[in-house]
């Protein structure tokens, strides 16, 4: 059995990760002890036999063409009224990967003010959301040698959400336009551009976010 836990706070963001191997058992609470925070939540089986169970709000998966091994939730503060709780139950030889975010709306006017290590998350977080929303696999699991493949409707959708200044298309509407409005223009467009340099040449996730990180001014 191996768990790795990867935990974020700072004042406008909060982002929890798990990575588990083999025989797992989770049970993780998920505060809504603010008002105006969104819950993000990716679920991701990469093998084996994993189940999650959401108790809480009653919310749609929105991810797209994984065959139910991809979940994602986003809970806007109306969907809310109580706190949830994430179950996850691995049996041995499986693997997952499970992000719980918590983003407030302040966040679009103090993501310059982000230590260099949350903007990375932030990063990936971003990345990793609108591509499970599009239904393009998730680059942490590329292997040397790959790129990340996009279709041309795929980087449509995509570049009406994260490469303008005003969101458009898909992506603009229901939770994940919200969503989305709460990464600044820049954000959104830097994300992007990391997101297509990563379809030419590949280069590890961290590089990828880094590059992006350092181009918002908060890495060094």
């Amino acid at each position: 059995m191996f768990l790795q836990r990867t935990e974020i706070r700072e004042h406008t963001i909060e982002v929890r990760e798990f990575v588990g191997e083999g025989s797992v058992e989770i049970d993780e609470r998920i505060l809504f002890d603010d008002e105006d925070s969104h819950i993000v939540l990716l679920l991701e089986i990469l093998a084996g036999d994993v189940t999650f169970t959401l108790r809480g709000p009653d919310v749609a998966n929105l991810a797209r063409d994984f065959a139910d091994r991809v979940r994602l939730y986003i809970i806007p503060p109306a969907r809310r009224a109580y706190d949830a709780f994430l179950e996850i139950r691995a049996r041995p030889g499986s693997r997952f990967r499970a992000i719980i975010a918590r983003i407030g709306s302040a966040f679009v006017s103090a993501a310059s003010e982000l230590s260099c290590r949350a903007c990375k998350q932030v990063c990936k977080l971003l990345a990793s959301t609108v591509l499970a929303y599009v239904g393009v696999p998730n680059p942490e699991d590329l292997t040397r040698g790959e790129v990340l493949h996009i279709t041309a409707e795929q980087s449509y959708e995509l570049d009406e959400g994260l490469g303008h200044a005003a969101i458009h298309g898909p992506l603009a509407e229901g939770p994940i336009g919200t969503f989305l409005a709460l990464f600044a223009d820049n954000v959104r467009s830097v994300v992007w551009s990391a997101l297509q340099s990563a379809q030419q040449v590949f280069e590890p996730p961290d590089r990828t976010y880094t590059f992006a990180c350092r181009r918002l001014g908060c890495c060094p």
